[in-house]
């Protein structure tokens, strides 16, 4: 068994620099305020002298043009799942180790590429396009492959075998040992795994507990670790805490853009399409500010979303700054591709739905109504207004002996007309209170119009609508 392991060491500092920074060249260190300890360093502060493991204090002395980022698991473990969704295209056994690793396993993928260098050359494509930092290696087990990607090796073994000779060179402090058993093995003047594998079992369990042993075993691929594998959702979130406060709702675009193009790879890949994005925006002084982001249609297209979010945004009234904001896509269905013939004539579906999602986004889907046909002969009910896909339309279309264009309201006839077909009696709706009684026509008036006419059981004559 062989498994591939990628080390991200300064994955929330990347991921601010990327999405977030204004100065890419700032001097930015991720800070962990419980225990006063710099865990990650931008390259400008690294030049300075910034080192992790430092204190605020002994930075600030070396440099005091600092820019903090309070330290999130949540914030590493959210990136680390977006990743394992852009790595679960080329592979399907993935096991994340929250909040920096993520391994992945090679045997079954080795048959699939044909070699392993096939499939670590794709690997490293996928994760030099998110421009994050990272150390790699492998190893009989995911134990041994998160060793040696967290001293640093880089390399894929031919063998477990090499990975197993060059694991014996690593230090102690690269091992899950905690600190505590690192200092019993520093006091027997043991440093390395090489020294710690020539120790045997029994007198290793004598001085520690069975935790440590089954970890030794893990390393040296003897024994195989439980562990979930990595599994897509079918929903997306992503959440988001500003480096600063803004009162502009149009300005939060420029956070916004990013995590839209993740969310539509991600339903792209997933074949899935979604008609809703919902925003939650994390206001200083006031609750919580809802809001939602309807389409036309399903879609998963980034340029169309973030057209209908910058127009929602402009509509925004916001009742204090933004703090921060989350992204979420929870209702989606999947996408069914449509084909016709090169020369059919087609209708614009597209610009249909990205014309109701804009009257969506500006006016509000309670401004916005849709006329429906439906199974009713009465003509005053045979169309209908309803919500935006509130339910499934009827495909039914007026015939030819019905005029298209329907008078809201019946008026009394009042020209003299010639008929010149009919008549077409409609009684229904005796189970409502909506009855009905009459006989239709069409006719002719003087100026060669054609009415559609009906005469009700008193007598009464009506224009009901017109033939185009």
């Amino acid at each position: 068994m062989q498994w591939l392991y990628a080390h991200f060491p300064s994955l929330q500092l990347d991921h601010f620099v990327l999405e977030q920074a204004e100065d890419k060249q700032a001097a930015l260190v991720v800070f962990c305020p419980q225990h006063n300890e710099i865990l990650q360093v931008s390259q400008c502060a690294s030049t300075a002298g910034i080192k992790r493991g430092m204190g605020l204090a002994q930075a600030c002395a070396l440099l005091n043009r600092i820019q903090l980022i309070p330290y999130s698991a949540e914030v590493e473990c959210q990136q680390l799942h977006l990743l394992a969704n852009q790595l679960y295209r080329i592979a399907s056994d993935i096991v994340l180790l929250e909040p920096q690793g993520i391994a992945i396993k090679l045997d079954p993928i080795i048959h699939y590429y044909h070699s392993v260098d096939n499939f670590v050359a794709l690997f490293h494509h996928v994760l030099q396009s998110t421009a994050l930092r990272y150390h790699f290696a492998s190893g009989p087990s995911v134990e041994a492959a998160q060793v040696l990607a967290l001293a640093g090796a880089d390399t894929v073994y031919l063998s477990n075998a090499q990975a197993l000779i060059a694991l014996q060179n690593v230090s102690l402090k690269y091992t899950q040992f905690t600190s505590k058993q690192v200092s019993q093995f520093d006091r027997m003047g043991i440093r390395t795994l090489q020294a710690v594998f020539q120790i045997p079992l029994e007198e290793v369990g004598k001085r520690f507990d069975n935790a440590l042993i089954s970890y030794l075993l893990a390393l040296k691929g003897n024994k195989a670790v439980p562990r979930a594998t990595f599994h897509p959702k079918q929903h997306f979130r992503y959440q988001c805490e500003l480096p600063y406060e803004l009162e502009d709702s149009v300005k939060l675009l420029r956070f916004l853009t990013q995590p839209v193009e993740q969310c539509c790879e991600y339903l792209v890949s997933q074949n899935l399409t979604t008609d809703s994005l919902q925003l939650t925006l994390h206001m200083a002084d006031s609750p919580k500010q809802h809001v939602e982001v309807r389409a036309g249609a399903p879609m998963h297209n980034a340029k169309d979303w973030l057209s209908l979010i910058t127009l929602k945004l402009e509509q925004l009234a916001l009742t204090s700054a933004i703090r921060g904001f989350q992204l979420r896509c929870e209702h989606t269905v999947v996408f069914h591709a449509t084909s016709e013939h090169l020369f059919a004539v087609r209708f614009n579906q597209h610009a249909e739905n990205m014309l109701m999602g804009t009257l969506l986004a500006k006016l509000g889907s309670d401004a916005v109504i849709t006329p429906r046909v439906c199974h009713d002969h009465r003509q005053d009910l045979h169309i209908r207004h309803g919500l935006p896909h509130s339910g499934a339309a009827c495909e039914q279309l007026p015939s030819g002996q019905h005029p298209c264009w329907l008078l809201i309201d019946p008026q009394p006839l009042s020209t003299q007309t010639k008929i010149v077909y009919g008549p077409e009696r409609i009684q229904t709706g005796w189970w409502d209170d909506s009855a009905v009684k009459r006989d239709y026509f069409i006719a002719l008036s003087s100026t060669g119009q054609r009415l559609w006419i009906f005469r009700d059981h008193q007598s009464n004559w009506f224009v009901h609508g017109y033939f185009s």
